[in-house]
């Protein structure tokens, strides 16, 4: 293949009543990467085209798009790999997703300042400066719980194919989340109470719908969805009752008391009346299809041999006695071993962001 096509979203809201795409004709060039194919567009052919960049080197993250329906920074994936990848001749770019366009490929950024703002991403020490005038030190083992989580560059790409975002425009987002768990995470913080309730306000935190897409997207293996999940470990570990908690500990009771659990009482036990009324709807098409027990909502039955049941159970809790286990601290630490070991790809040899 010779040439290959790049069909770039165009809007400008000065003249254009809608959006549209316009396609360019571009040579394939080995090492060529998106970003250099825009400027080879603009330079050559059509130099009204606006797109952000910057640092041209993947730390920056000004250049992020979206790149045949998924987000990406320009900058990192390579043309050659895109066209194998995809089986095509065409590359589609669009801005990033849940946001507003401003001018082509320039989206507007308020809104994602306005929702970092809520979890203050900036290092509020709880302690005065040391009396020797160094840095704030930490211990290396408390430094691998963030040390990954501090690489997030800002690109918004986790951000872009966010189903939650999508569905909620009040959802703070991966990003915010992650900006949030790397500092409520840090030893040396002294705003996690703040910083908690901005994450738990009016459910947050919950409205995750672990479809991992965060992840998936994000080009420096920041883990956004697995921070969420860290966060709500943590946010139970310093005793807020979420819903998420208050969920598991009734799971933990319908286990202990009758080996089930009991589906048609859930949302009353856990919302109260309002709650299982406005969720009736639902509840009533689970019962038409057969999906929960009638004998559910007067308590139900318990399994046979319940006491062996009890007896796992007990077993289980005093061995939570003996052995403490903190999932963040072990999630993290057991990712920075990993990035630390592993050998990375050479993007040079592969063409793309593997």
């Amino acid at each position: 293949m010779e040439t290959f096509k790049l069909k770039v979203f165009r809007y400008d809201p000065t003249k254009d009543s809608e959006p549209y795409y316009q396609t360019y004709e571009l040579p394939v060039e080995k090492g060529m990467t998106v970003l250099a194919a825009l400027f080879k567009a603009k330079e050559e052919q059509d130099p009204t085209i606006s797109f952000r960049y910057n640092c041209r080197a993947a730390i920056c993250g000004s250049c992020a798009v979206r790149i045949n329906g998924h987000a990406t920074l320009a900058c990192k994936v390579q043309i050659t790999h895109l066209l194998q990848k995809y089986d095509t001749d065409t590359i589609t770019i669009d801005p990033i997703g849940n946001v507003k366009p401003l001018k082509d490929l320039i989206y507007d950024m308020d809104w994602l300042i306005d929702k970092l703002k809520k979890v203050k991403p900036w290092f509020i020490p709880k302690e005065p400066p040391p009396p020797d005038g160094k840095e704030y030190r930490q211990d290396p083992y408390d430094h691998h719980r963030i040390d990954f989580a501090s690489d997030c560059i800002l690109c918004a790409s986790c951000m872009s194919d966010c189903n939650a975002l999508k569905a909620n425009k009040d959802f703070l987002g991966p990003m915010v989340h992650s900006k949030a768990y790397r500092f409520i995470a840090d030893t040396r913080d002294g705003e996690k109470e703040g910083r908690f309730e901005a994450i738990l306000e009016d459910l947050n935190l919950e409205w995750c719908v672990r479809c991992v897409e965060c992840t998936t997207r994000c080009p420096k293996e920041v883990q956004p969805y697995e921070n969420i999940i860290r966060l709500r470990i943590m946010a139970a570990e310093h005793g807020y009752k979420t819903p998420g908690e208050i969920h598991a500990e009734i799971f933990e009771r319908d286990i202990y008391n009758r080996g089930l659990l009991n589906e048609m009482l859930l949302p009353m036990r856990q919302e109260g009346i309002l709650g299982a009324i406005k969720r009736a709807p639902f509840g009533i098409k689970m019962m038409l299809k057969g999906k929960v027990n009638y004998a559910d909502f007067f308590g139900g039955h318990k399994v046979k041999r319940i006491e062996e049941v009890r007896k796992i159970y007990e077993v289980a809790k005093q061995k939570e006695k003996e052995v403490k286990i903190r999932i963040p601290q072990i999630m993290g630490v057991i990712y920075e071993d990993k990035r630390r070991t592993r050998k990375r790809p050479n993007y040079a040899e592969t063409g793309g962001n593997e």
